[in-house]
Protein backbone atom coordinates (compact mmCIF):
# COMPACT_ATOMS: atom_id res chain seq x y z
CA UNK A 1 0.00 0.00 0.00
CA UNK A 2 1.14 3.40 -0.78
CA UNK A 3 1.72 6.08 1.63
CA UNK A 4 -0.26 9.13 1.13
CA UNK A 5 1.71 11.30 3.93
CA UNK A 6 2.36 14.57 2.15
CA UNK A 7 0.15 13.59 -0.73
CA UNK A 8 -2.34 15.64 -1.95
CA UNK A 9 -5.71 14.20 -2.98
CA UNK A 10 -6.75 13.65 -6.22
CA UNK A 11 -9.79 15.94 -6.26
CA UNK A 12 -7.08 18.90 -5.23
CA UNK A 13 -4.25 18.42 -7.57
CA UNK A 14 -7.54 18.06 -10.40
CA UNK A 15 -7.92 21.66 -9.08
CA UNK A 16 -5.20 22.63 -9.29
CA UNK A 17 -4.27 21.98 -12.28
CA UNK A 18 -7.68 23.49 -13.32
CA UNK A 19 -6.43 26.83 -11.62
CA UNK A 20 -3.39 26.71 -13.75
CA UNK A 21 -5.38 26.53 -16.65
CA UNK A 22 -7.53 29.03 -16.15
CA UNK A 23 -4.62 31.52 -15.05
CA UNK A 24 -2.73 30.40 -18.78
CA UNK A 25 -5.97 31.67 -20.48
CA UNK A 26 -6.37 35.04 -18.27
CA UNK A 27 -2.60 34.88 -19.28
CA UNK A 28 -3.30 34.86 -23.16
CA UNK A 29 -5.97 36.55 -23.02
CA UNK A 30 -3.89 39.99 -20.88
CA UNK A 31 -1.17 39.90 -23.63
CA UNK A 32 -2.85 39.42 -26.73
CA UNK A 33 -2.87 42.93 -28.78
CA UNK A 34 -6.87 44.37 -29.44
CA UNK A 35 -8.45 46.07 -32.44
CA UNK A 36 -6.12 48.78 -33.53
CA UNK A 37 -3.46 48.46 -30.80
CA UNK A 38 0.13 48.88 -31.58
CA UNK A 39 1.73 47.70 -28.69
CA UNK A 40 3.76 44.11 -28.53
CA UNK A 41 3.58 42.16 -25.17
CA UNK A 42 7.40 43.06 -24.26
CA UNK A 43 6.73 46.90 -25.05
CA UNK A 44 3.43 46.35 -22.99
CA UNK A 45 4.95 45.29 -19.93
CA UNK A 46 7.84 47.65 -19.93
CA UNK A 47 5.69 50.63 -20.00
CA UNK A 48 3.10 48.77 -17.69
CA UNK A 49 6.36 48.43 -15.14
CA UNK A 50 7.35 52.20 -15.72
CA UNK A 51 4.17 53.61 -15.35
CA UNK A 52 3.81 51.37 -11.62
CA UNK A 53 6.99 52.69 -10.81
CA UNK A 54 8.41 55.08 -12.35
CA UNK A 55 11.77 56.49 -13.28
CA UNK A 56 14.19 54.06 -13.09
CA UNK A 57 17.26 52.89 -14.02
CA UNK A 58 17.72 49.70 -16.27
CA UNK A 59 19.39 46.94 -14.11
CA UNK A 60 16.15 47.72 -11.57
CA UNK A 61 13.81 47.97 -14.40
CA UNK A 62 15.14 44.48 -15.71
CA UNK A 63 14.58 43.33 -12.20
CA UNK A 64 11.36 44.58 -12.06
CA UNK A 65 10.61 42.28 -15.10
CA UNK A 66 12.95 39.42 -14.40
CA UNK A 67 14.55 39.51 -17.35
CA UNK A 68 18.34 40.12 -18.21
CA UNK A 69 20.19 43.60 -18.55
CA UNK A 70 20.70 43.47 -22.42
CA UNK A 71 17.19 42.20 -23.19
CA UNK A 72 15.64 45.42 -21.44
CA UNK A 73 18.33 47.40 -23.11
CA UNK A 74 17.10 46.28 -26.72
CA UNK A 75 13.71 46.79 -25.88
CA UNK A 76 14.34 50.13 -24.16
CA UNK A 77 16.17 51.45 -27.24
CA UNK A 78 12.71 49.98 -29.33
CA UNK A 79 10.80 52.09 -27.02
CA UNK A 80 12.80 55.15 -26.90
CA UNK A 81 13.39 54.85 -30.85
CA UNK A 82 9.09 54.72 -31.00
CA UNK A 83 8.93 58.01 -28.91
CA UNK A 84 7.31 55.92 -26.14
CA UNK A 85 9.64 56.18 -23.08
CA UNK A 86 12.50 59.25 -22.25
CA UNK A 87 15.70 58.62 -20.96
CA UNK A 88 17.43 61.08 -18.85
CA UNK A 89 20.82 61.13 -16.90
CA UNK A 90 20.10 59.40 -13.40
CA UNK A 91 20.97 62.12 -10.41
CA UNK A 92 22.64 60.42 -8.57
CA UNK A 93 24.74 58.78 -10.73
CA UNK A 94 25.80 61.08 -14.61
CA UNK A 95 27.04 57.77 -15.97
CA UNK A 96 23.45 55.52 -15.67
CA UNK A 97 20.70 56.58 -17.14
CA UNK A 98 16.89 56.15 -15.91
CA UNK A 99 13.92 55.72 -17.93
CA UNK A 100 10.49 56.83 -18.06
CA UNK A 101 6.84 56.65 -19.79
CA UNK A 102 6.55 58.99 -22.21
CA UNK A 103 3.03 61.02 -22.54
CA UNK A 104 2.90 59.28 -25.75
CA UNK A 105 3.69 56.25 -24.07
CA UNK A 106 1.21 56.28 -21.42
CA UNK A 107 -0.93 56.98 -24.23
CA UNK A 108 -0.65 53.81 -25.78
CA UNK A 109 -0.51 51.55 -22.23
CA UNK A 110 -4.06 53.30 -21.11
CA UNK A 111 -5.40 52.62 -24.15
CA UNK A 112 -4.03 48.87 -24.09
CA UNK A 113 -5.27 48.67 -20.37
CA UNK A 114 -9.00 49.89 -21.49
CA UNK A 115 -9.60 47.67 -24.18
CA UNK A 116 -7.83 44.60 -21.93
CA UNK A 117 -10.41 45.58 -19.19
CA UNK A 118 -13.09 46.08 -21.06
CA UNK A 119 -12.59 42.36 -22.13
CA UNK A 120 -12.76 41.60 -18.19
CA UNK A 121 -15.51 44.07 -17.93
CA UNK A 122 -17.69 41.74 -20.65
CA UNK A 123 -16.88 38.68 -18.98
CA UNK A 124 -18.40 39.58 -15.70
CA UNK A 125 -21.25 41.53 -16.99
CA UNK A 126 -23.32 38.57 -16.52
CA UNK A 127 -21.73 37.95 -12.92
CA UNK A 128 -23.49 38.91 -9.37
CA UNK A 129 -21.59 41.55 -7.88
CA UNK A 130 -21.19 39.44 -4.88
CA UNK A 131 -18.76 36.84 -7.20
CA UNK A 132 -17.15 39.68 -8.57
CA UNK A 133 -16.03 40.55 -5.02
CA UNK A 134 -15.26 37.33 -4.02
CA UNK A 135 -13.53 36.22 -7.12
CA UNK A 136 -11.20 39.96 -6.47
CA UNK A 137 -10.92 38.96 -2.16
CA UNK A 138 -9.17 35.51 -3.51
CA UNK A 139 -6.92 36.73 -6.59
CA UNK A 140 -5.85 38.94 -4.50
CA UNK A 141 -5.13 36.43 -1.23
CA UNK A 142 -3.90 34.22 -4.29
CA UNK A 143 -1.35 36.77 -5.68
CA UNK A 144 -0.51 37.84 -2.00
CA UNK A 145 0.59 34.35 -1.08
CA UNK A 146 2.38 33.54 -4.53
CA UNK A 147 4.71 36.72 -3.93
CA UNK A 148 5.11 35.72 -0.41
CA UNK A 149 6.56 31.82 -2.12
CA UNK A 150 8.38 33.63 -4.19
CA UNK A 151 10.22 35.91 -2.46
CA UNK A 152 10.83 32.63 0.22
CA UNK A 153 12.20 30.52 -2.52
CA UNK A 154 14.33 33.70 -4.01
CA UNK A 155 16.03 33.94 -0.36
CA UNK A 156 17.06 30.64 -0.12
Amino acid sequence: MQSTVGAAPASRTKSVESVMHALMSVGRLVRQRGPGETLDTGSFWMLKTLSANGSMRLTDLAACANLDTSTVSRHVAQLHRAGLIERAPDPDDRRALRVQVSSKGQGQLDQALRARLAVLERTLDSWQPDDVRELDRLLTRFVTDLDSLTQDLEKS
